[in-house]
């Protein structure tokens, strides 16, 4: 790494003399704060399939990366950050030479659901509609160091077309990995023949200098959230000498990675396409196409678009897709900011009508706690647009294209049409349906090519979680009353109670009834996102809308959440876990499976006797709009009676 001098000399010639005035400029023995940004905007690196068959090759490796004065060293896909942008078709052959260059030695202490495995990789193509069995979208695939793995991936030709994303996958590593910079873009382009014409004037493949990859990443050392780099770096056992710990700062006893740390000096950006508020150039009147992801790790994002003239001009921005899926038809976002949790996408459509700066920023109120609870954010500005030139004349399209049959509208399908019914539960200590992770300790079992019906709840009481399903999109249905326990935990060691505030009866396998836990007095605060999402109003960023299609979706504390999925062809493993990634790692994560029909849908639904969502003997399980969930509680009671 190469340091740089204190001090900038700057010559000016004043009055015919001559003057030099010391600049203080910083580096990596005498840092400052806040980095500067800046640059003009750029788009990740492109890599693109011809004639439906696509082979790359991609390394992972330690590489040099620098924000201003700092360098750093990370983990990253070839040498960059972010990633290669991957541009596919439905109905594509991808093959994919992903080859480990780290090295041994491979921390790999610890017990099953803890931070290890630094140099441990795979690859997960986040929201594709696709296989889970190896050679394709497997989690359990695992390549060490010095190693190396060919994915040969299917994109289904009924893939739906739009944004997605890659990022590794091999438990213990996937915060670590992700948050330090391996992230990429997937877009499954569209068909130019089945879109309007004003957004096929904005869409790549014929119109790419429009269609615009704004890719956000946290880059970040703070102790926020526990989740600075160098945290992580520690907590993972993480060769020394990728460290910032032995770069002693000028004049101080401090060494750099102190000072990165130090709170006061606020080391925590959002970086788009790995720069620090770059600078898009557009002209006024044109339309561009925005698609936006958070890789974010933990942090939400609540994105909009302001003129910095207060008094200036606004731009238009419409919603057409949510997680890689069209919208019905283009919307405003709701309460005018697009909310995206940690792996949301959004595609926007934006038109600046008036030259003027205008910026990218994400910010949060005091009321959208009401929806998300004690959830981790992201505010600030990402990106600044310079809007000049000859004004354009641009329209918004009307409708969108048409969604395949498989993510058509399921809110109608009728009661007698769904073929599988289960409760996704939040449960204290990063766990999932009471229990840590465990690989292939199937909690649920459905057949292929039927319609799903799920409950996602939280006995969190504070905080919610991004809860995303491999391989299926889901389809918001309603918000539901929520009636089931909620969770206390103290030491590691935690008790469900009632809303009454008793002790429930049914806990969990391993539950310790000596433990000394209490409820607080404020447990049931943010009970009734049922009640406040149907009234619509200032409180509600945090709620998916209803109808929509999702692969990630926001589970608020004491939340209660009907969706439905249909299991289009794909059979196999299916991972469910929490989009926090420190908290998957830790266990908050878990397997069902689809298989045939008619084959056995035996599976490990309960927790020691504790069906999800149980409580008292005798008391309703959850609440939902459906007539179905009248029969849950006896679950439980039978389940007792019979052992």
């Amino acid at each position: 790494m190469e340091y740089h001098s204190k001090f900038l000399w700057l010559v000016l010639v004043l009055g015919g003399s001559m003057k030099f005035v010391a600049m203080e400029t910083c580096s990596m023995t005498s840092p400052c704060t806040p980095l500067k940004g800046g640059q003009p905007f750029r788009e990740p690196r492109q890599v693109r399939s011809t004639d439906g068959v696509f082979t790359y090759n991609m390394t992972v490796d330690i590489a040099e990366f620098t924000i201003d004065w700092l360098t750093v060293l990370r983990r990253l896909y070839d040498g960059e950050f972010p990633g290669p942008t991957f541009n596919l078709k439905p109905g594509d052959q991808f093959t994919l030479n992903l080859i480990n260059n780290l090295q041994h030695p491979d921390y790999t202490g610890g017990s099953e659901n803890t931070f290890r495995y630094p140099n441990t990789t795979n690859m997960h193509t986040h929201g594709l509609h696709i296989s889970s069995e190896i050679p394709q979208d497997s989690v359990l695939i695992e390549i060490g160091p010095e190693e190396s793995f060919q994915y040969k991936y299917r994109i289904d030709p009924q893939q739906p077309v739009g944004t997605y994303w890659y990022h590794p996958h091999y438990h213990g590593s996937i915060h670590f990995q992700s948050m330090g910079g391996m992230d990429g873009l997937i877009v499954i382009e569209d068909d130019p023949a089945s879109m309007p014409a004003e957004l096929a004037a904005v869409s790549c493949p014929d119109n790419c200098q429009h269609d615009k990859q704004i890719l956000l990443q946290t880059f970040q050392y703070s102790p926020d959230e526990e989740s600075g780099h160098s945290i992580q770096q520690r907590e993972i056992h993480d060769n020394e000498a990728f460290r910032l710990n032995s770069i002693e700062l000028d004049n101080s006893s401090e060494t750099l990675e102190e000072w990165l740390e130090d709170p006061d000096n606020d080391i925590k950006y959002t970086l788009v396409n790995g720069l620090l508020n770059p600078v898009m150039e557009m002209r006024p009147g044109q339309m561009k196409r925005f698609r936006l992801l958070d890789t974010g790790g933990l942090y939400a994002v609540a994105l909009h678009i302001d003129n910095v003239d207060p008094n200036g001009a606004s731009c238009t921005v419409k919603e057409i897709a949510m997680d890689g899926v069209y919208l019905d038809q283009p919307r405003d976002p709701w309460l005018g900011r697009s909310f995206l949790v940690a792996a949301g996408r959004v595609d926007w459509l934006v038109i600046c009508p008036e030259s003027g700066i205008y910026e990218l920023r994400s910010s949060f109120t005091e009321a959208d706690e009401d929806s998300m609870g004690e959830h981790p954010t992201a505010s600030g500005t990402f990106m600044t647009m310079n809007v000049t030139g000859t004004k354009q004349t641009s329209v918004f399209p009307t409708t969108l294209p048409q969604r395949e049959d498989f993510v058509s509208d399921l809110r109608e399908v009728a009661q007698e049409s769904l073929k599988g019914h289960f409760v996704v539960e939040v449960t204290p200590t990063d766990t999932l349906n009471r229990e840590d992770y465990s690989k292939l300790y199937y909690r649920f079992k459905m057949e292929a090519n039927t319609i799903q019906e799920w409950y996602l709840t939280n006995t969190e009481m504070f905080t919610s979680h991004p809860i995303h399903m491999h391989i299926n999109h889901a389809q918001v249905i309603s918000y539901n009353p929520y009636t089931g326990p909620y969770g206390v935990d103290e030491d590691s060691k935690w008790r469900l109670f009632s809303q009454a505030g008793e002790t429930c009866t049914y806990q969990y396998k391993g539950y310790d009834a000596s433990a000394d836990i209490d409820p607080p007095s404020d447990a049931l605060k943010y009970l009734g996102h049922n009640e406040r999402q149907e009234k619509g109003g200032a409180n509600t960023l945090g709620y998916a809308a209803i109808g929509d299609w999702r692969d990630t979706i926001l589970i608020p504390p004491l939340g209660n959440i009907t969706v439905r999925f249909s299991t289009h062809k794909y059979k196999g493993d299916v991972i469910i876990h929490c989009h926090l990634h420190g908290d998957a790692d830790q266990g908050m994560a878990m397997f069902v499976q689809i298989v045939d029909q008619g084959e056995s849908l035996e599976a490990n639904t309960a927790s020691g006797n504790a069906e999800p969502s149980s409580c008292m003997e005798g008391s309703a399980m959850i609440t939902t709009l459906n007539p179905f969930c009248v029969l849950l509680p006896l679950l439980a009671v039978l389940r007792s009676y019979y052992g």
